[in-house]
């Protein structure tokens, strides 16, 4: 008796746990992401950023970020938080929510591949492949990948269900095994892969610019006194933020979702295992709170953009200022 009695208080604590995570940090989270993400769409944009490759790319993974916020966040903090589930009212519903979930799930970490790529190629000691960082195959490769990924996740659209579990309570599911299955082993697949990949791509960009700020010395010296290190200097500074940006971007990415990268394991682990009522209500509230995690990335871009890079924050200065 005492046993069952810890192990109901112990669920009871992890649904109210991700309740009010949802109800308080969640509400706040969504507000401050979505004014945060519209003003990196602005600042991104700005003549002094746009017509670098990496803002362009950077400027599609705010833009992505908001609709996530908009569409997938929102929804979650209105029905785990305050109760409110809208997505099960229709079908149609039921399988957009679920198709945004999806395709937003991995179009936002393509387009910072996409952008640790660009500035893997401009900070390369090969004149030849820092040419391949161009603005052009910037816009190129956001429409290529966005619609590969739209293309590739459109299978909620005809393989999702509102299902009805009791009197009033729905659930967006699929009745395939299959699918099911499939969706699964595709979950576990995406969570190990885009992390290692961005962090991965992290280090050879950290490497490169170690590399860079050795080449630029001898530059800077040979022009001294010619008025041409100063522009060298202030080309490659603001290069170099964009890199810290974007680095401090794949930190919090990889940082956040490595959590639900676990439990995804887990979950497919024991996937084959007889779990009690008690233990499925568990994982369920575990779920939620990784889930919750997952979300951050989104929604902090601005902040941490402000913290690491002085250009974006005079930027941001200066449209307030209206300048």
């Amino acid at each position: 008796m005492s046993s069952q009695s810890t192990t109901t208080d112990y669920i009871n604590s992890l649904q109210l746990t991700y309740k009010y995570l949802f109800q308080y940090p969640g509400s706040v989270m969504l507000v401050l992401g979505l004014v945060g993400s519209s003003l990196s769409c602005i600042v991104f944009n700005k003549k002094i950023l746009r017509k670098n490759p990496c803002s362009i790319y950077m400027t599609a993974f705010h833009i992505s970020n908001l609709v996530q916020i908009v569409t997938l966040i929102l929804a979650s903090v209105l029905s785990i938080g305050y109760g409110m589930t809208v997505v099960t009212r229709t079908l149609g519903l039921c399988r957009f929510n679920l198709y945004t979930a999806f395709a937003l799930d991995v179009l936002s970490p393509s387009l910072l591949i996409l952008a640790s790529i660009d500035r893997i190629l401009v900070t390369s000691p090969n004149a030849l492949t820092r040419q391949r960082s161009t603005c052009r195959r910037a816009y190129i490769s956001i429409v290529c990948v966005t619609l590969l990924w739209l293309l590739f996740h459109s299978h909620p659209w005809f393989l999702m269900s509102v299902i009805q579990l009791a009197p009033d309570v729905f659930i967006c599911y699929t009745q395939s095994p299959i699918y099911l299955s499939a969706i699964s082993y595709y979950t576990v697949i995406k969570s190990i892969l885009i992390p290692s990949l961005l962090a991965s791509l992290g280090i050879l960009a950290i490497r490169n610019v170690h590399q860079l700020r050795f080449r630029l010395v001898a530059p800077d010296i040979l022009t001294m006194g010619t008025g041409k290190s100063r522009s060298i200097q202030s080309f490659h500074a603001r290069d170099y933020q964009l890199v810290r940006i974007l680095l401090i971007d794949i930190c919090v990415y990889v940082m956040c979702t490595y959590p639900q990268t676990a439990f995804n394991l887990y979950l497919q682990i024991t996937q084959s295992n007889m779990k009690s009522a008690d233990q499925i209500q568990a994982d369920t509230a575990i779920q939620y709170i990784c889930s919750f995690f997952g979300y951050i990335p989104y929604c902090v871009g601005f902040y941490t953009n402000l913290i690491v890079s002085k250009t974006f924050r005079n930027e941001v200065k200066h449209i307030f200022l209206c300048k």
